[in-house]
């Protein structure tokens, strides 16, 4: 990031050259874990969105593949692809929508068939492979590509550790870690059913129409991978209980996803690992949003790990 920070100007100075512009104005957004987002306007009032760093490999990547499929799905239009300074560059359109975060709460149930919908769009690129979409390199299987995440031979994930941090009760992390690790390897998993996944299928990275209730911007790509799809969808299930919708809500997903029981008992699994791995992230940094996040996260696994 360091790197980036020192290169700004360069990399901004040789996108004008190369799109053939003026920068006018220049707003910066907040970061992401391993890139930056800057917005600006050229001399026309046309919006643009950069995002530099290392995790903009895996967008570039994401979108050449839903471009190659001829995916009908809504994605930004990319203007330049680059490396500068040896730092991938990515620049995108502006969505002109908000972001679902801003919609009040009782609205956000419209959306849902929408973000189903635009999720198998998504899943309609198969694969023969798991794992990130930029490591050609991997051989493991999904179910151990997703334990990874718990068993502490995740580079980043390593559960020994992350248990010790302030703000986070170490006995009930690990003895969850243990039980869905437990739970897991007993499911039975498709092998032949890998396909592209968002996994970042959140409410900060998705934009809507109000006018339609349908998803009208998918943005943020660098935690996408080839892997279950159940995986992905998991994660809406995790959005309607971090906002409280209520369990005719759930019951309306479940509804429109038509699972077996299988998968919907593999669904609330993924849903349980997705509770687990975001203490890793919330306890990176102890301010009041994280703690409360921590607490809701904590406060439902005290009733998981007794049952």
């Amino acid at each position: 990031m360091d790197k980036t920070r020192n290169n700004f100007d360069n990399i901004l100075n040789k996108i004008t050259k190369e799109l053939n512009i003026s920068i006018t104005k220049i707003t910066e957004s907040p970061k992401g874990m391993d890139s930056e987002i800057v917005s600006f306007l050229d001399e026309n009032n046309k919006e643009y969105v950069v995002k530099i760093g290392e995790g903009v490999e895996m967008d570039i990547r994401a979108y050449d593949l839903i471009k190659k499929n001829n995916l009908n799905i809504p994605i930004p239009k990319v203007y330049l692809k680059a490396s500068i300074d040896d730092i991938p560059v990515l620049v995108m359109e502006k969505i002109q929508f908000p972001l679902l975060e801003s919609v009040a709460k009782e609205e956000i149930p419209l959306y849902i068939p929408s973000m189903i919908e635009s999720l198998r769009v998504i899943h309609s690129i198969g694969s023969d492979r798991v794992g990130y979409i930029t490591n050609n390199d991997e051989r493991r299987n999904w179910k151990e590509f997703h334990l990874s995440k718990f068993d502490s031979t995740d580079e980043y994930l390593k559960w020994d550790e992350i248990s010790k941090r302030k703000g986070l009760d170490k006995d009930l992390i690990l003895k969850s870690v243990d039980m869905y690790i437990s739970k897991f390897l007993k499911v039975g998993i498709r092998e032949d059913n890998y396909c592209l996944l968002h996994t970042d299928y959140n409410q900060r990275n998705l934009f809507v129409n109000p006018k339609t209730n349908n998803i009208a911007g998918i943005i943020d790509w660098g935690e996408s991978m080839f892997g279950d799809p159940i995986y992905d969808f998991s994660r809406i299930r995790m959005l309607i209980w971090h906002f409280d919708l209520g369990d005719k809500v759930v019951d309306e997903y479940y509804s429109l996803m038509s699972y077996t029981k299988e998968e919907k008992e593999l669904d609330e699994l993924y849903w349980v690992s997705r509770i687990i791995e975001y203490l890793a992230y919330y306890s990176e940094e102890l301010n009041e949003f994280n703690r409360g996040r921590i607490e809701m996260h904590e406060g439902f696994l005290r009733g998981y790990v007794d049952l």
